[in-house]
Parts: C-alpha cells; sequence; structure tokens
C-alpha cells in the first residue's frame, strides 16, 4: 500500500492528529466528520488545498468515503463503539483512550478486529515518554535492585465541566450567569477520574514490564462546586504479578497546574520524575542515600520530537534495549521544590 487513506472522526481531540498527519508521508487525510461546525470549518483550514470531505455525521463518512484507516477522536463514552463501526467497515483503527467504557465494550472491539482482520491500536502514547526508555534500561542494568512499588500522579485541574453546541467548555457558573440554554456536561463531568487512569498506570506497566493482579480504589469527597458529579480525586492501589505495588492517584478538580509525577522505589535505588518540572532525579545503587539525588537531563519527549504533540509523546518511538542509547547527563542535587522554574 502507496497511501494509507485516513478518515477522522471527532476534530476536537482529532485536530491534534490531523496536523500530525500533515507531515507523515504515504498517509493521506481524505474525511472528516463532527457535528460542530466550528470545529469542521477549522480542520477545512488546517488541510489547506488539499481535497478533503467534510460530514456531519460518522455513519456518513463511513458509508460514502473510501478509506483504509480511520481515527476516532471522540468522547471517551462513543470510542468503543465507534471503533466497532469502522472495523464492520473494513477500516484499521486508531482510537484515543480510554478506547472503551465498559468491559462489555472492550470484548466488542477484540470480537470486531477478530472478524475483521484489521489491526486497531490504543493511542495510549503516554508510555512512550522519552524518560521511560531510560528508566527501562536503568532497571535491566540492576541499578534500582528490586523494585518494591512505583507510583503515578495525574493531576489535570478541569472544573470547565460542561460544552456547548459549539464546543465552548465553560464552568457551570459561567452557564447559570449568562444563562446560556445550550450547555450540556462533558463526558468526564459525572465519569470516576479513577478511569481516566491509562497516562499512569500504562507507563509504571511499561517500565516494569508486569500485570495487575487486584485493585483496591478509594474516593475522596466532591467539594469543587464547578464539577458536584464526580470525585474531588481517587486513589488506586494495586498489587502486580512480580509482587510490586502501585498507587495511582487521579485529581481532576483541585487547583493547581497540570502534571504527571512518577516515583520508582527500589532496594537499592530509586528515580522520579515530575512532568511539571520536565526533568528526573536517580538515586542508583551504590549511592549513597546521604548523598542526595542526582538530577538527570530525561525529559518528556526526545531531541526532535518536541512538536509531536502530549509532551512528544506522539512521535516517540521505543528503542530496543540492546541497540545505542544517548548517555543522559546527571548531577549532584538536593531534592528541589516541586515548583516549576522560570522558563519552564
Amino acid at each position: 500500500m502507496d497511501e494509507v487513506r485516513v478518515g477522522i472522526v471527532g476534530l476536537g481531540r482529532g485536530s491534534g492528529h490531523l496536523q500530525r498527519l500533515l507531515r507523515v508521508p504515504g498517509a493521506r487525510v481524505v474525511a472528516m466528520a463532527d457535528r460542530i461546525e466550528e470545529r469542521r470549518e477549522r480542520a477545512r483550514e488546517a488541510i489547506g488545498d488539499e481535497p478533503v470531505e467534510l460530514f456531519v455525521e460518522y455513519e456518513e463518512m463511513l458509508a460514502s468515503a473510501d478509506l483504509d484507516a480511520v481515527i476516532v477522536s471522540t468522547n471517551g463514552l462513543l470510542q468503543g463503539r465507534h471503533s466497532v463501526m469502522a472495523l464492520q467497515a473494513g477500516c484499521h483503527v486508531f482510537s484515543e483512550i480510554p478506547g472503551a467504557n465498559t468491559r462489555e465494550e472492550l470484548h466488542h472491539v477484540l470480537a470486531a478486529v477478530e472478524a475483521s482482520g484489521k489491526r486497531y491500536m490504543l493511542a495510549e502514547n503516554a508510555c512512550f515518554w522519552d524518560f521511560l526508555r531510560y528508566w527501562r534500561k536503568w532497571l535491566l542494568e540492576g541499578r534500582f535492585g528490586a523494585i518494591s512499588a512505583a507510583d503515578a500522579e495525574y493531576l489535570h485541574y478541569l472544573p470547565h465541566s460542561m460544552v456547548t453546541t459549539r464546543g465552548e467548555r465553560l464552568h457551570p457558573s459561567d452557564v447559570r450567569e449568562q444563562g446560556i440554554s445550550d450547555a450540556l456536561w462533558t463526558w468526564r463531568a459525572d465519569e470516576p477520574p479513577i478511569k481516566y487512569c491509562t497516562h499512569d498506570l500504562g507507563p509504571l506497566l511499561e517500565v516494569l514490564d508486569d500485570r495487575v493482579v487486584s485493585v483496591a480504589c478509594h474516593s475522596g469527597p466532591s467539594r469543587q462546586t464547578e464539577s458536584p458529579l464526580r470525585s474531588d480525586l481517587q486513589i488506586a492501589i494495586m498489587h502486580t504479578a512480580k509482587g510490586a505495588l502501585l498507587r495511582i492517584q487521579i485529581a481532576l478538580d483541585t487547583c493547581q497546574p497540570s502534571t504527571h509525577n512518577f516515583r520508582l522505589f527500589g532496594t537499592e535505588g530509586s528515580a522520579e520524575w515530575f512532568r511539571y518540572e520536565n526533568e528526573g532525579r536517580l538515586l542508583p545503587r551504590g549511592r549513597g542515600h546521604r548523598e542526595g539525588w542526582l538530577r538527570t537531563d530525561t525529559r518528556s519527549a526526545r531531541p526532535g520530537a518536541e512538536t509531536g504533540g502530549h509532551g512528544g509523546a506522539a512521535t516517540a518511538r521505543c528503542r530496543s534495549i540492546t541497540g545505542a542509547w544517548p548517555s543522559t547527563r546527571c548531577r549532584a542535587s538536593s531534592r528541589p521544590s516541586r515548583r516549576g522554574r522560570a522558563g519552564r
């Protein structure tokens, strides 16, 4: 196949995929669908003079356009059904996360993949942030000893929990004060935050090469008046097949800079990385704990991938652990504040 003809459904998050596909040789966006007119017009402007069909309804796009693959970028409550529809139409699928909302939907997606013989990819690109490949390499080199535990936090302040028919996201207080009549709750407005754990759990399991065997979840209060339908934050405690303990915290309604935080706890060394700071800290085997952290220049994106989207993860590539790895500078440091610094 010399050229992959791609359709995109959902031009909110899908607009980012469009921008990147325009730079990918051998891929051509030929159709896009979204019910919001403003999004369709912005996508039309972005694609310029390239021939593309625009649709209001996804079903019409699948029936009318000649497609090889579909990017599913609709909301999380629709992604499973939309992926199944594309597979049944004979298209490969690249789906945004979470990909499905229930176990039954996951079974439907799997059955559609097997019946169609097409490829399905879940867009969990956070597993490919650049610092994670260093952690995996260091773990295999024995720099941490045995991993006893790991944790990750997804802190994303999202009080704008309503959306208008034009795609404008608003705080409920704005909707009331301005008398807006066409606003509805977003798909995550009443979802348990811990269900959106892929950006945190996926990277940890990737580094540890492990799987979860048991889970216990705990829910915090619902005190954010702008998002009254869900818990402010939730925590999951998990045990893995290799005996490690994982802690995942998702907070969508506590006021703070948005970030992802990760830590590994080893018997002979540890590591941590906070996206807000975009550099890591390492205590390798052989360095005394009283000597303090070594700060590393590991980043979310490898050099040259910064423009790929999602912190560079959208264009990241996993490299073989036996291949060449760039050197990573370390420098001694006491533990710095988690606050961002100027210029970040």
